[in-house]
């Protein structure tokens, strides 16, 4: 349950316990979450700070939205290693519509640029990419 008398924003609170059931598998991967107008009730907490919550969670990558289906915890992905020269300089930022379509990146994730010797290198989607200094 949110408590309202902490000094941790209702959303951010709301956000770790929706976590916390992912991560537990109480949510399982390529489930649908509940409403969220039942979340909201079940924590007490209103439709503003459901909707906060899901903002975040969906920026982890945690979670899509399906356009008239609801919420969905996402299948895990595998994890691809980018080795990046000493000296680059990364960016975070989000993909451009066309970047979204050609690299299948969902909505609410960012991508990731690698600038080498002033030339961008990428963009790799921050869900499955870690950049490693060679």
């Amino acid at each position: 349950m949110v408590d309202p008398r902490s000094d941790v924003p209702a959303w951010k609170q709301l956000a770790a316990l929706m976590r916390a059931r992912i991560e537990s598998g109480e949510w399982a991967p390529g489930s649908l979450l509940p409403p969220q107008q039942r979340i909201g009730h079940e924590h007490g907490v209103g439709k503003a700070t459901v909707e906060q919550a899901v903002r975040s969670l969906r920026a982890e990558g945690l979670i899509d939205l399906e356009r008239g289906i609801g919420l969905r915890v996402r299948e895990p992905i595998e994890r691809k290693r980018v080795a990046v020269p000493r000296g680059s300089v990364v960016r975070s930022r989000m993909p451009t519509p066309e970047e979204r379509a050609d690299l299948g990146i969902p909505e609410g994730v960012p991508v990731m640029v690698v600038i080498v010797g002033g030339r961008e290198r990428g963009p790799y989607p921050a869900d499955r990419v870690d950049l490693t200094v060679s």
